[in-house]
Order: C-alpha cells, then structure tokens, then sequence
C-alpha cells in the first residue's frame, strides 16, 4: 500500500466516525479497528519507503515509523478509555482526525506541507475541548489555545514560505532571524515557558482524554515535526556559525525545564502537575535539539516520545481518581491501580532507569555538560525538582493509607497505565529498537547541519 494508504485511511474514518457518533458502542469499535488497521500498515511498510500524493512527495522513515506506531498506540488508548470510562461521542471523530495528521507529519517531507498537517492537528483537539461544557468551563480553555496555535501557526508559515523564497546569498542574519522566528513559533505550540498559559488553563479546564489528546499525541508529534522541518529547510548551516542564536535556543529550553519544574513542585492538583512535568520535559528535549549534536537530538526526540506516553498514563490515571473522590481530595483508597498507575507514570516523566525515558535523559544531560557546566546543571536541577514535585503528589494520594489493594470497578485507565508501563519498560531493557529509528534520523540531521 502507499506511504499516504494509513492517513487517507483515518480521514476517512474520521468522517464515518462522524456520522456514527452518536452510537457509542459502534463508533468506538469502528475507532479502535481503524487505528489498529493503521498501525498494522504503518508497522509492515518497509523503512524509507516513497511515493507521492497530489504532487507532495512522501517518505515514510525510520524514525516516521517507530513515532506513528506509538502515537496511533496511545490514541487507540485513549479511544479505548473514552468508550469504557468517560463516554463523549466527539472524541472519536477528532481522534482519528489527530491520527491522519500525525501520520502525514510523520511521511511528508516538505516543510511547509509538514508544518500544514501538524497546524491542522493541533486545532482539530479544540472540538475535544468542549465535548463536556455542562461539566467545566473548556470553551475559554479551547479559545485560548486556538488563538496560541494560530498565532504561533502564523508565524511559523510566514518563516518557512520567505525562507523557501528568498535566494541563498541573502546575508546571514537574514536566516537567523526566520529561523528564531521559526523556534518562537514551535514554543507557542510547545507551551513553552514563558508560552504556557494556555496549557495551564487546559490543565483545569479540559477533559483529562482531550488533554491527553494534545499532550500525550500532539506534542510528542510537534517536537518530530520541528526537528523535521529544521533538517528538511537548509536553514540549519546558517545557525550554526552565530554561536548566540544557539545560546538563545538552550536558554529558552533549559528556562522551560527549570520553570516547568518549579510550577510542577507548587501545582495543587494531579492534572497541573502533568501539564507541568510535560512543560520541564520538553525544556530539556528543547535543550537536546539545541545542542545540534547526535546525543542532543536522539536524546531530545526519546524524551519526548517518552513523555507523551507516561503524561497519556498519568492523565488517564488522574481523570479515575478525580472521579471516584466525588469533588474531594483524590486517594488512592478510592481507586488503588489507578493510584499505582500514576506512581508510575510518574517515574517515566522524571526519566528514572530502567524505563525508556532515561537513556534520552541521560544523553540530553550528558551533552549539556559538555556545552557548559552550568547549562548541565540547570536540567539536573530540573530532573531533581521534578522528582521531589512527583514525590509530594504521590504521598498526598497515599496520605489515607490503603483499606484494601482490591482493585476498583472497571479499573480501565488502571489497565490501560499498566500496559503503558510494561511498553516503556520494555524499551528501557531492550532500547536498541527504539533508539536506532531515533538515531539513524539524528544522521540525517548532521549531514544538514555540515553539508559538506
């Protein structure tokens, strides 16, 4: 089938979906089965494969492969835990939406169509938002991401089409310029402190399964998508010889790490303390991608990968005991698997050994040592103050002891964290699979970067 078959696949779906959703029980099945279709294609399509669509030329690589698979997993996660936990028909629709964006992002290598079909994503989730206005107050929270995402959209499209346009003997500060456009635009989309707000509102007003969506999904995606459109835009041999754009892009990471942490240590509920996390891990696969080395980028995109799939199990976890506490303090005597879930959930967003995080942890921090002591020190003050911050939750969840370790009624997001678990300890004791994808794509971006 063509490297396009999974995305035309999902659009397609999403518009049956669509039509059906208001029969929960057919349009989940129908979800499941497309994504699961999806990834079955994605997986068994060889690495490098190429085609072409409406004149776009496609490339399904390596690491396009091993990031669609394991996205489309945890929107099929996600799909599974609406349809078992939190019943809202308009998810479904929007899910498959997310998924034929995320595998166009992932095969398409034009920057501009990239960065179209990550924009498209990314704005699709603001339906999700709202699926429960009788319950919170998400149309502002949904308000307010569509306008950062616009306006970091915007940007970011008038960067790449003058940077497409403008001939290559253009003065150097030229190129610089769009390309810190070009970063500003990807950290509005980021939440990137100080561009955060709108996640943090998110955090208090979004459905946990929509927030999951773009957290667990959609920023992982975003994260590919920049260090893609960095390799594909013959921008980066500019960059590389003003030493101060690239101390500017390292501050920018490692201030969001360090805030990140910071706001996570202080957040009052388990949603802000995600959201948070996420917001220091992205810091430092910020700081990775910066660094332009093969370390920094295999370590930035593992980080985030890692990240999407350990915030997806503490989301789902957090959204369990919130409704199961009734309006009170979340405890683990409530629901105890999803109380052990989000324990270890968070032992994925701290990069602790032996899951898949801490390789890419380990690489980002190892080479921020070796660009400054002080830039390597800020992301292990960060690791060690998003520990204490997880640390702090969790005995606050566990502060009423635990009655009993039966499991809750329908411990779907319980089941759901603990398959999460056992895929990111798998890949942390055999991580060669996972990280060779990773690392073949770090090659190709240094050979953009020295192009002779």
């Amino acid at each position: 089938m063509s490297v396009a078959g999974p995305a035309i696949l999902l659009v397609i779906a999403a518009v049956v979906a669509f039509l059906l959703r208001k029969r929960l029980v057919v349009v989940a099945l129908f979800s499941l089965a497309s994504l699961v279709t999806a990834i079955v294609i994605v997986a068994s399509t060889p690495a490098d494969a190429t085609s072409e669509l409406l004149g776009l030329p496609l490339r399904l690589s390596p690491l396009g492969r091993l990031a669609a698979v394991a996205l489309l997993a945890i929107l099929g996660a996600l799909v599974l835990d609406v349809w078992l936990d939190e019943p809202a028909y308009n998810f479904f629709p929007t899910a498959l939406g997310v998924g034929a964006a995320v595998v166009a992002v992932m095969v398409l290598v034009t920057p501009l169509a990239i960065y179209t079909a990550l924009l498209a994503g990314l704005l699709l989730p603001v339906g999700s938002f709202t699926f429960q206005i009788h319950r919170n107050r998400s149309v502002e929270a949904a308000s307010r991401h569509y306008g950062f995402v616009t306006l970091g959209g915007t940007l970011g499209l008038a960067a790449l089409a003058i940077a497409a346009g403008l001939p290559r003997d253009q003065p150097q500060t030229t190129f610089v310029l769009l390309v810190v456009v070009l970063y500003v635009a990807f950290a509005l989309k980021l939440a990137a402190i100080p561009f955060h707000t709108h996640a943090a509102l998110l955090a208090t007003e979004a459905p946990v399964s929509a927030l999951a969506l773009y957290l667990g999904v959609l920023i992982p995606a975003t994260v590919i998508a920049f260090s893609e459109i960095l390799t594909l835009s013959g921008l980066l041999p500019s960059i590389v010889q003003l030493v101060k754009v690239q101390e500017l892009l390292l501050a920018i990471g490692a201030a969001s790490a360090v805030g990140g942490a910071v706001l996570a240590i202080g957040a009052p509920d388990l949603r802000r303390l995600v959201v948070y996390s996420v917001i220091s891990d992205l810091g430092i696969a910020l700081v990775g991608l910066g660094t332009f080395s093969g370390p920094g980028i295999v370590g930035g995109i593992a980080v985030a990968l890692a990240t999407g799939a350990s915030a997806t199990q503490q989301l789902l976890a957090a959204g369990t005991l919130e409704r199961r506490s009734a309006g009170g303090p979340p405890r683990a005597a409530r629901a105890p698997l999803a109380a052990a879930t989000f324990i270890a959930g968070g032992s994925g967003l701290v990069g602790a050994p032996p899951l898949v995080g801490f390789p890419g942890r380990f690489y980002v921090e190892f080479i921020a040592y070796a660009f400054s002591p002080w830039l390597g020190g800020a992301l292990v003050l960060a690791t060690l103050l998003l520990l204490l911050a997880q640390l702090r939750m969790g005995l606050a969840i566990f502060a009423e002891g635990l009655p009993s370790w039966r499991p809750e009624p329908r411990p779907v997001a319980g089941l759901i964290g603990i398959a999460i678990f056992a895929a990111l300890l798998a890949g942390g004791i055999l991580p060669d699979a996972f990280l060779r994808p990773i690392a073949a794509f770090a090659e190709e971006f240094l050979r953009a970067l020295r192009p002779l």
